[in-house]
């Protein structure tokens, strides 16, 4: 093992951030090149002691301006979580479990209480309590009294770390199907395309294509170090002490500097990418013509039903035909078939038969409701019946008029 792994090793393996690193890794990195070993509030004296046996340093007391970090681990109030999945992505370890739109709940047994899902809850339902003692050993923090419990906290901080390094592995293979899946229909497309162009044109198009990509993939990018600066800056922010000492102020700066580095990289790769193409507007040209072709349809049923003058049914008969003609238009513009506009006469709804009909639902919605209540009487039951029959033939003896 290298002397990074054997530093990783000692370390809680929480990947709190409360060390100033964005995780024990990197704060392992940092103590082989001569960083402070009293930076990691949930492994207290403890770990400060593992490490300066392990470097032959003198044994330092933990830097009390991080913070406190005891044994804890997070509880999520069921009856008011939302499912927003926001604290599933943040768990380094994958300790939390739901779905969106569902209700989460946290593993207990690999909860490393780093309490990074605390300030992503919008809602926030997540408490930090204290690890119960007959849960078993504690996962981190304090000072071992055995052998039993020092091994028992080894296997914990091996089996947080797996849990992290396979979460890891997960994401970067989730990002690399993704990648496959926007090149190959990036492909697709430039296939597609070359079949309709020229040799000159297609080559043309998928160099515009290749560079699109690959814009879409630095832009990508920049946004994620954006974020993630932005993360590890609010983080520090949230760990270091008021007011911070001399060393976290000068980590501060530098955290500052790399987030307005990576502010600045964005804000360039955002004014150097390619115009957006112009949406495409058949498709709206078309739907708005359906649309004002039901209006009109709408106005004219209506004037006639209403019996108005021959002069205004002319006009919205004219206007009516407009509207036709210009969605015969919209639908040649779009490529898209004409229909086959065909003219039903529809018989008029008789105002007799439509009360009687309306009698009829009405007796039947009684009658249902009567036999779902448990105290109604045969009466009651028998009365209902017979409005049921007596609606049912006035609608099957009504002669259209």
């Amino acid at each position: 093992m290298s002397l990074i792994q054997r530093i990783d090793a000692l370390l809680p393996q929480t990947q709190c951030g409360k060390c100033g690193h964005p995780g024990c890794r990197p704060y392992a990195q940092g103590i082989a090149n001569g960083e402070a070993i009293n930076k990691c509030p949930p492994g207290g004296q403890e770990t400060i002691a593992a490490l300066a046996q392990l470097l032959t340093l003198p044994v330092l007391e933990l830097d009390h301006g991080r913070g406190h970090a005891p044994a804890q681990v997070a509880y999520i109030r069921e009856a008011e979580c939302i499912g927003c999945t926001k604290c599933i992505q943040a768990c380094p370890v994958d300790a939390i479990v739901g779905a969106a739109k569902l209700m989460h709940t946290v593993l207990i047994a690999e909860c490393t209480g780093c309490d990074l899902c605390v300030a992503p809850c919008p809602v926030d339902c997540i408490d930090m309590l204290a690890l119960p003692q007959a849960a078993g050993v504690p996962i981190v923090g304090g000072l071992a009294h055995s052998t039993e419990q020092l091994q028992a906290r080894s296997r914990k901080r091996d089996q947080a770390r797996r849990r992290f390094e396979q979460r890891n592995a997960r994401l970067q293979r989730e990002e690399v199907r993704r990648q496959a899946e926007r090149q190959a229909r990036a492909q697709t497309t430039a296939q597609i395309a070359e079949n309709s162009l020229n040799p000159v044109q297609a080559a043309i198009e998928r160099v515009r294509a290749q560079k699109a990509a690959a814009a879409d993939a630095a832009l990508k990018k920049a946004k994620i170090e954006l974020a993630m600066s932005r993360a590890q800056l609010n983080k520090s922010l949230k760990a270091f002490g008021h007011p911070p000492t001399f060393e976290q102020q000068s980590q501060l700066v530098v955290l500052q500097r790399q987030f307005d580095a990576a502010e600045q990289a964005l804000a360039q790769l955002e004014v150097q990418a390619p115009p957006a193409p112009a949406p495409v507007t058949k498709d709206a040209d078309l739907k708005r013509a359906k649309i004002q072709l039901a209006m009109r349809r709408a106005e004219l049923k209506k004037a006639q039903a209403a019996e108005a003058s021959p002069p205004e049914l002319a006009a919205l008969a004219a206007a009516l035909a407009t509207a036709e003609q210009a969605l015969h238009a919209a639908e040649a513009a779009s490529e898209q078939p004409a229909p086959v506009l065909t003219r039903t006469q529809k018989r008029p709804i008789d105002p007799h038969l439509r009360q009687l009909k309306t009698e009829l639902a009405y007796a039947r919605a009684d009658l249902s409701k009567l036999q779902r209540q448990a105290n109604s009487n045969a009466d009651q039951l028998a009365q209902a019946k017979a409005r049921v029959a007596e609606a049912e033939r006035l609608v099957n003896s009504h002669v259209p008029s």
